[in-house]
C-alpha cells in the first residue's frame, strides 16, 4: 500500500512540474480574460464595454476597424495586425476616452 501511495506521489509531483505551454497571467490565448495587452499572445486585450470583461482578441486585419495603439493596453478595436497601419483621427479626445477608430491599411500598397 505504501508503495502504491508513493507511486502515485511521484507521479504527481511530475505531472505537476511538466510546463505549461498556456500562461496563467501572460501569454494568453484569445478569449481568455485580461487585465492588459501585455498579457495576450495577440498584444490585443479587448471589450465591448466600458464595464464588460475584457478578453484578450486576434489584431485587426487588411480593411477592418482598428485603434491606435494606446497606453492603457485594453481597446475597443483591437490594433493592426504586423506591417499595416490604423489610419485613425488622432486627436486629444479620441485618445483620452479610447475613440479614435480608424481602418487598417498596408502602407506600402496605398503609396502604389
Amino acid at each position: 500500500m505504501e508503495k502504491i501511495l508513493i507511486l502515485l506521489l511521484v507521479a504527481l509531483s511530475v505531472a505537476y512540474a511538466a510546463p505549461d505551454p498556456r500562461g496563467i497571467i501572460i501569454y494568453l490565448e484569445e478569449g481568455e480574460l485580461c487585465l492588459n495587452s501585455a498579457q495576450c499572445k495577440s498584444k490585443c486585450c479587448h471589450h465591448t464595454s466600458a464595464l464588460g470583461l475584457a478578453r484578450c482578441a486576434a489584431l485587426a486585419s487588411e480593411n477592418s476597424e482598428c485603434s491606435p495603439q494606446t497606453l492603457y493596453g485594453i481597446y475597443y478595436k483591437c490594433p493592426c495586425e504586423r506591417g499595416l497601419t490604423c489610419e485613425a483621427d488622432k486627436t486629444i479626445t479620441g485618445t483620452i476616452t479610447n475613440t479614435n477608430f480608424g481602418v487598417c491599411h498596408d502602407i506600402g500598397r496605398s503609396k502604389q
